[in-house]
């Protein structure tokens, strides 16, 4: 059977809806959006003949297979990121254009939340017998906290193993430690505020300040690169860049780092807060590192705001699996003896050997739907919901060579792409929790 026409219809209803996280409401912890998002895509698994579950609005899941089974998850998220201006297609309206499904959520996480599941409904469809519990769990705060996550762990039975479709292909076996800080210091002299990007794990694509524009020579911030116009005695600059996942922010041009760039072009403190913060590999800051299971660290300085004279920015630092989180904070706070440093939240690295067998059976899953019989294990800056489970990875959505839209404006999925990773969650479901 091939559902891949429903399929396609669910994830442009899903994209039709904004799920960006949003004010509480009753029964919406994260917003009447993601709620909406939740009730939907429950309602669709629970057509399908599968048992359903929702708890307050944080997290649901849908079930199939015998009590006595051990239990196998598929974790995904169905909240998005906020959306910058500046798209070329309306980032909830599921439109199909160029052969691509566009909108918000597309690639990250509603297209691989509702590819498993049709996967998994095609299986069952043509006869197939669960050997094991088979629940698809549902996030509804994975860009801001994973407080849905707390919430499950607190509250319900945790798979023995499964994946989280939320990252790449082949298989992800290693992702690094993610920590977030959110770093304050008094406001320069002159300068007025400084506002850029909404999301530490974002790297923003616009940033802007307001200066004094006495003593304010335009000229360097210009040479800099920046924007700058003049009014009322007061100077306005403005620098731009490209968006992408903080978990890369190599893939991107951080229009934030500029702006600290160009003022610093005038101003000494702001200056080494750019020096500080303005290399993606951290080694402004002392923190390069690396090692052979993880690779590099990397440093993304997301958001930047301006409250009551104080300057508070919001930065992505994702290690590698060797290095501990408590050496990481320590180099930051004193490469910014200036700044009062904060750890906002982190999620701790995860790593299963090469020769487990999950990784085995998705790994031979891939190879078989793919033809790429050279397909290794891979290791990743992202953080999947795969941290959950006591034995878990990142499985898909984005092939190699493929270019990823995830945080990014457009963001997109080839339908050809979508149908190649039904496929491979197909067979993946079916070695792993079919008989």
């Amino acid at each position: 059977m091939d559902y891949f026409d429903e399929a396609v219809n669910c994830l442009r209803e899903l994209i039709g809806i904004d799920s960006v996280q949003s004010a509480p409401a009753a029964g919406a912890p994260f917003g009447k959006g993601v709620r909406e998002a939740l009730d939907y895509m429950l309602s669709v698994m629970e057509k399908a003949g599968f048992r359903t579950f929702v708890k307050d609005g944080y997290y649901g899941y849908a079930e199939i297979g015998s009590a006595d089974k051990p239990l196998f998850g598929v974790l995904n998220h169905l909240d998005v990121v906020p959306v910058t201006e500046g798209w070329s297609h309306d980032p909830f309206g599921g439109e199909i254009d160029g052969g691509c499904i566009w909108g918000r959520g597309a690639e990250d996480d509603k297209g691989p939340a509702v590819a498993a599941f049709f996967a998994a409904k095609e299986l069952l469809d043509e006869g197939r017998v669960p050997k094991v519990r088979l629940r698809f769990i549902l996030g509804t705060n994975e860009e801001s906290g994973w407080k849905c996550m707390d919430k499950y762990k607190a509250n319900e039975e945790m798979p023995e193993t499964g994946f989280s479709p939320d990252a790449d292909f082949p298989v992800i076996n290693c992702e690094k430690g993610v920590a977030f800080y959110n770093v304050r210091m008094p406001l320069p002299e002159g300068i007025v505020f400084v506002t850029s990007g909404t999301r530490a794990n974002i790297v923003p694509d616009y940033a802007e300040a307001l200066v004094k524009s006495s003593g304010y020579t335009t000229s360097a911030a210009e040479k800099a690169g920046a924007e700058c116009s003049a009014s009322d005695g007061m100077t306005k600059i403005v620098t731009r860049g490209v968006s992408a996942h903080g978990s890369s922010p190599r893939s991107g041009v951080n229009a934030l780092v500029g702006l600290l760039t160009a003022l610093g072009a005038v101003n000494p403190d702001i200056k080494k807060l750019a020096d500080a913060l303005g290399k993606s590999d951290g080694s402004g800051s002392g923190l390069a590192c690396s090692d052979k299971e993880s690779g590099a660290l990397t440093l993304n300085a997301g958001a930047a705001r301006t409250v009551n004279g104080v300057l508070s920015l919001d930065l992505d630092i994702r290690h590698p699996v060797t290095v501990k989180r408590d050496d990481v904070t320590a180099k930051l706070a004193a490469a910014l003896p200036y700044a009062e440093v904060s750890l906002v939240s982190y999620h701790d690295p995860l790593f299963v050997p090469k020769d487990h067998p999950l990784v085995r059976g998705l790994l031979e899953a891939y190879r078989k739907v793919t033809g790429d019989k050279d397909a290794e294990p891979i290791s990743i800056g992202g953080a999947t919901y795969a941290r959950v489970l006591p034995v878990g990875v990142g499985f898909g959505p984005v092939f190699p060579g493929e270019k990823s839209y995830i945080h990014m404006r457009d963001e997109r999925l080839p339908l050809e792409s979508f149908r190649k990773m039904k496929a491979v969650y197909k067979e993946a479901l079916s070695l792993l929790c079919f008989e």
